[in-house]
C-alpha cells in the first residue's frame, strides 16, 4: 500500500498511473474529491487499486483524521508526499502579508509533517517502509520572489534530513527529491504552459 498526497497534480497523477501499472494499491489524497475519483478510475483501468481520501493539508485536524483513515486500511509500505503550494511575491508586495507564510507552511511543511509522523510510528514499529518527499531546488537556490515557498519547502527538507538517521535505524528509509521547474498547473500562472527548459511530469 502506497500513500500518495497531491495525487491529482501533474506529477502525482503521472506517478499514480505508473505505480498502478505495477499492480499497486494506492491511497490517493488531494483536495478535490471529484478529481480523486476520476484518478482512482484511471488507476483501476491501469491495473492497480485505489482508495480515495480528500484532505486539505492546511487543516491539521483533517490530516490527523486522514492518518486514522489510512491506518484503518493498514500500515503503508511507502508514503509519497507531493502536495505543495507556491506563491510568487516580490518583497514590496510581501509587506503586510505574513499570512502567505502561514498558508504555505500548512501545505508544504506542517500538514506533510503531521501525516508523516502519524504513519512513521507504525512503519518504524514494523521495521520497514519508505518516505519520499518532493521538495524543490529552491531549497538550495533561494530566489527573489519565492521566499515563502522556498522557506516552507526547506523546512520540510531539513526536518526530514534530521529524522532520516533515526528512521533508517528502525528500518524506514527516507528519500528527498529536490525537483527543478516542472511544467505543471502550479507553475503555469508564472511561467506559462510550456516553460523553456522545464521538466514535464513524464520526464
Amino acid at each position: 500500500m502506497i500513500v500518495l498526497t497531491g495525487a491529482t497534480g501533474g506529477i502525482g497523477a503521472a506517478l499514480a498511473l505508473r505505480l498502478a501499472s505495477r499492480g499497486e494499491h494506492l491511497v490517493l489524497t488531494a483536495r478535490d474529491h471529484d478529481r480523486l475519483e476520476q484518478l482512482a478510475g484511471q488507476v483501476h483501468a491501469a491495473g492497480g487499486t485505489a482508495s480515495v481520501h480528500p484532505c486539505d493539508m492546511r487543516d491539521q485536524e483533517a490530516v490527523t483524521d486522514l492518518v486514522r483513515q489510512v491506518l484503518a486500511e493498514g500500515v503503508p509500505d511507502a508514503v509519497v508526499v507531493l502536495a505543495g503550494h507556491s506563491i510568487r511575491r516580490r518583497l514590496a508586495a510581501s509587506f503586510g502579508r505574513p499570512h502567505d507564510l502561514v498558508r504555505l507552511a500548512g501545505t508544504n511543511m506542517l500538514g506533510p509533517a503531521t501525516l508523516i509522523l502519524g504513519l512513521l510510528e507504525p512503519m518504524c514499529a514494523r521495521g520497514s517502509g519508505r518516505v519520499v518527499a518532493v521538495t524543490s531546488a529552491a531549497t538550495r537556490i533561494p530566489t527573489p520572489g519565492w521566499a515563502a515557498y522556498a522557506a516552507t519547502k526547506s523546512g520540510l527538507d531539513t526536518w526530514l534530513r534530521a529524522l532520516r538517521p533515526e528512521a533508517a535505524a528502525r528500518g524506514v528509509g527516507m528519500s528527498i527529491v529536490e525537483m527543478p521547474l516542472v511544467a505543471t498547473a502550479m507553475a503555469a500562472p508564472t511561467y506559462g504552459a510550456s516553460p523553456r527548459g522545464a521538466m514535464t511530469e513524464y520526464s
